[in-house]
């Protein structure tokens, strides 16, 4: 193979990507590579979106090594599909974190005891559109634009004098812990690829809070909404 550079770098994607994918996911060796993609496609929106390419590629990889001298070889692949699989190898076995790219920037949190005021006002300066809210160190919710101005509109209807609401706390004001499903905690160490699937996975997610080791009781390093998960999925496909 050594005539066949385009052969050569093929096998060595596509073995890098057979190890790393069946470390990742812990499949047996025993599986083949083909019904390890099929298998491995329901929890990796990488593997998923080129799943029939990758099972194109293993009877590609089997026509060079079964026929793995350069006399015999049937089948080279064009230097498109050597950079693609080489792509997709890349993305599987050191995808891109989220905290260095989407969440790379600052978290405005507050406490139970923040008044509503400061909250808006801080939301008003900063553009941002959630924010975790903390009783003493521990998260306890996430709350955004959409349920404090639902709560001000029910503050209307029901004849609530509004700068008292508004001077009142997150805490006694908005519902911030009966609501669970909206968002989640994960560590710094989560690629692109998961937190896709995350978003994937739970329609009604809306947030996803990352700290360094996921623990509700830790600071938070970064912070993504469902609106980025465009700009998760460009990164992907130019990785």
């Amino acid at each position: 193979m050594a005539n066949n550079p385009n052969a050569r770098r093929f096998i060595e994607a596509y073995n890098r990507l057979d190890q790393g994918a069946r470390e990742i996911y812990n499949i047996k060796r025993s599986m083949s590579f083909s019904d390890m993609i099929r298998q491995t496609a329901g929890v990796s929106p990488v593997i998923r979106k080129y799943k029939e390419d990758l099972i194109d590629y293993a009877r590609l990889r089997n026509a060079i090594v079964h026929n793995n001298t350069d006399a015999n070889i049937i089948a080279e692949p064009n230097e498109e599909i050597v950079e693609k699989l080489e792509s997709i190898a890349r993305l599987v076995t050191t995808p891109p974190r989220v905290v260095d790219s989407i969440a790379a920037r600052s978290v405005f949190c507050v406490t139970v005891d923040t008044k509503l005021s400061f909250v808006m006002a801080e939301l008003y300066k900063s553009g941002y559109s959630v924010v975790p809210v903390y009783d003493h160190k521990t998260l306890v919710g996430v709350i955004n634009r959409k349920m404090i101005i639902d709560a001000i509109g029910k503050c209307i209807l029901d004849g609530v004098d509004i700068d008292m609401f508004m001077n009142g706390t997150v805490g006694e004001n908005i519902a911030v812990r009966d609501i669970t499903n909206h968002y989640e905690v994960v560590p710094a160490t989560i690629t692109i690829d998961n937190m896709l699937y995350l978003f994937q996975q739970n329609k009604k997610l809306g947030v996803v809070v990352i700290t360094k080791n996921g623990n509700y009781d830790e600071e938070p390093v970064g912070v993504v909404v469902a609106n980025d998960t465009i700009e998760m999925q460009t990164i992907i496909d130019r990785y």
